[in-house]
């Protein structure tokens, strides 16, 4: 007689079960991944592979790390012998003073603290002003949105408003990057604050963060992790931003917390309800960065998949995660269609072409993306987060393996947690761009993963060695590396430092041009903005339809001189298509001979000539235009004003400079007061923002 039982469903289920859990060993997993991140991030893999070129400075913080960290190591050991038992007793009312709030009010406290820091840095580094192209194309494609549009209306004449992010052809106007960015942009230009939504979702993100950590793990795990989180100027200086990653991190969080909530309770309509929740959120972070949304879709996928094996009637709560999922997807679709033309096409390919896409292959610099780049991408941001992630005078990642490998018997969480890592890594090594800012940027999603085995470390290692002087001092290396960074004395990695750092670079991109503005008093006015001769060659070859990518090649290689007479006789001479003039501009900047990089210049200023040729009259204009200043367009368009016809208008109409092309506008604007934007020469400049329009200058 045969046992029927065996034939059934649920039997099939604990079967694959048994097979996953006798393949798969958590221990095994968490070395894996510590072999990896040693690998690729303690060891300078990609320095080795580029000859040192992917890190250069990683020299110099070896050093500075040999240095410092042993006097840190030193510095702990000597306190451990000396103090003995009273460093017990400081560690045991530090550890009581962090478990004295309530775990709501420690939520409250940290999640303001987060907020406040990052608002601080916002106004203190960056002038509440965005600082980066990325940000600067957002916030336009944020008025587009407040105009009640998906894109705007393209000018007649683009070569004045083009900027390298936004596509602006067949009708349309917008930025490359998908809806949600500029969606939570826009949420803070409604109040008159963009810098502060950022802070805000940082917040947001510390608090659910705690909430995931709290669930899955203990109350102390939680606690210290939220407090180097809040600690670390990475997170703290990309809030402190305009860029994506943001909402895409806090919306991840809440997302990690629904799960965790979905995972305790057992009570059906509590399941749903997580799971709603969590679908949404897992749609939010697609709305605004799709593959850190894969990624994480992917890991939570995962984890359902795993815990419906024991409890399959808890399908029925997924089917609801997928519907609320489904709604904000829908809208990104829905977003594409209406502006790339295609559900499936991102404004990155539609603006770039598929070369900007995932995978290995050509990338939009010619070059080619393969697997061996890939991992020299994926190291190099290994290798960064050592220095970017705490600032300590030891490697950060270092701290992340010593987590790794001193967790004794890892949970489903630390499981999930190293997944998630593994998965943003495996990811961005398809991804061929290598993305900074404050840091490797593209690891920003799965930040948290790596500051919660970095806080494992000291508490897990110290459960596990057995000399009490050796756990005294391993316990109290965190927190002097936490002083080192934020009150220590500058150096290569240095919290203060970084901030200070900011605080200096790129001040033109801080300027308040709506106070210059309201000083000036100006009324129905265009102002013509001098961007630079290299920016007014890289927008007008890109009107042509040459990718930013390739024009950044052309301008850094071919005459300026010759490219200008070459763009200039295109507005006289008929040609069937915009690639025959393209062959035509080519062809002649090639024809002038061999350029070499003019000396001196800064890198948005850099333009190449042919030694010992004569430029034309035209030519010295230009460039003896740039002598008076000039400032980066994009700056300008993040402020331009949409109206309800789509069409940019408002009181001020920014445009940039191209000489006596200017007068193309006359039919367009000609009805306004014509000024050109005069930048101050140092931060104590205070003459006239804004110059009368002169015909000829």
């Amino acid at each position: 007689m045969t046992d029927r039982s065996r034939h059934t469903p649920g039997h099939a289920l604990r079967l694959l079960r048994a097979a996953l859990t006798g393949v798969i060993r958590p221990v095994t997993a968490l070395r894996v991944f510590a072999v990896v991140c040693v690998t690729l991030g303690v060891l300078p893999l990609a320095n080795l592979l580029t000859a040192g070129q992917a890190v250069p400075w990683w020299g110099l913080a070896v050093a500075e790390w040999e240095l410092r960290g042993l006097v840190v190591i030193a510095l702990a050991t000597g306190l451990a012998i000396l103090l003995a038992g009273r460093v017990d007793v400081a560690l045991d009312r530090a550890k009581v003073l962090l478990l004295r709030p309530a775990p709501l009010q420690f939520a409250i406290v940290m999640a303001t603290l987060t907020f406040a820091a990052a608002a601080f840095l916002s106004r203190f580094c960056f002038a509440g002003q965005p600082f980066t192209s990325d940000e600067m194309a957002q916030q336009w494609h944020a008025r587009i949105l407040l105009s009640g549009h998906l894109s705007a209306v393209p000018e007649a004449h683009r070569e004045f408003f083009n900027t390298a992010p936004v596509f602006d052809r067949d009708g349309r106007w917008f930025s490359q990057y998908p809806l949600g960015g500029p969606a939570f942009i826009a949420l803070g230009l409604v109040f008159g604050a963009a810098w502060l939504v950022n802070p805000l979702l940082l917040g947001l993100a510390t608090w659910q963060l705690y909430r995931f950590l709290g669930l899955a793990f203990d109350e102390v795990t939680a606690r210290v992790t939220i407090l180097l989180f809040a600690l670390s100027p990475m997170v703290l200086i990309m809030a402190a931003s305009q860029m994506n990653h943001v909402p895409a991190l806090a919306a991840a969080m809440l997302a990690l917390a629904e799960l965790a909530e979905w995972d305790r309770t057992d009570d059906p309509r509590r399941q749903t309800r997580h799971a709603v929740v969590l679908g949404v959120a897992l749609g939010v972070v697609a709305l605004v960065r799709p593959l850190d949304a894969a990624v994480v879709a992917a890991v939570v996928a995962c984890f359902q998949g795993w815990r419906t094996l024991r409890a399959p009637e808890r399908w029925r709560s997924i089917a609801a995660q997928l519907l609320a999922g489904g709604v904000p997807v829908a809208l990104l679709l829905w977003s594409n269609a209406q502006t790339t033309g295609s559900p499936f096409l991102f404004g990155y390919e539609a603006l770039n072409g598929p070369e900007h896409g995932l995978g290995f292959h050509i990338d939009p610099n010619g070059q080619l993306h393969t697997p061996l780049h890939g991992l020299v991408l994926i190291s190099g941001y290994l290798m960064r987060l050592n220095r970017y992630l705490f600032e300590w005078p030891l490697p950060g990642v270092l701290f992340v393996v010593a987590g790794l490998l001193a967790i004794a018997r890892p949970s489903r969480w630390d499981l999930l947690l190293a997944g998630l890592a593994t998965g943003v890594l495996g990811a961005y090594a398809a991804y061929w761009f290598d993305g900074f800012f404050a840091g490797p940027r593209f690891l920003f999603t799965a930040l948290p993963a790596f500051v919660y085995f970095a806080a494992r470390a000291p508490g897990a290692a110290g459960a596990v060695v057995r000399q009490p002087m050796v756990r005294r001092a391993v316990q109290l290396i965190v927190p002097l590396c936490v002083l080192a960074a934020w009150v220590g004395p500058y150096g290569v990695s240095s919290a203060r430092a970084r901030i200070a750092l900011f605080l200096d670079q790129r001040t033109k991109l801080k300027t308040d041009v709506e106070a210059q503005v309201d000083r000036a008093g100006l009324r129905n006015a265009v102002v013509f903005v001098n961007e630079g001769w290299r920016g007014r060659l890289l927008a007008r070859l890109r009107v042509l339809g040459v990718s930013q990518f390739r024009a950044e090649r052309v301008v850094s290689s071919l005459d300026a001189c010759a490219l200008q007479t070459a763009l200039d006789a295109e507005d006289s001479m008929p040609a069937r298509n915009d690639g025959e003039r393209v062959e035509r501009v080519l062809k002649r900047g090639e024809a002038a001979g061999d350029a070499r990089p003019e000396p001196g210049l800064p890198a948005d200023q850099a333009i190449v000539l042919v030694p010992g040729s004569t430029p034309t009259p035209t030519c010295l204009g230009e460039f003896r235009r740039d002598t008076a200043g000039t400032m980066p367009y994009p700056l300008f368009l993040a402020r331009q004003v949409v109206g309800r016809d789509g069409r940019i208008g408002g009181n001020i109409v920014f445009a940039r400079d191209l000489g006596d092309r200017n007068e193309l506008l006359r039919d367009r604007f000609g009805d306004r007061s014509w000024y050109r934007y005069r930048p101050a020469r140092s931060l104590d400049d205070t003459a006239a923002a804004f110059v009368p329009y002169e015909t000829g200058r």
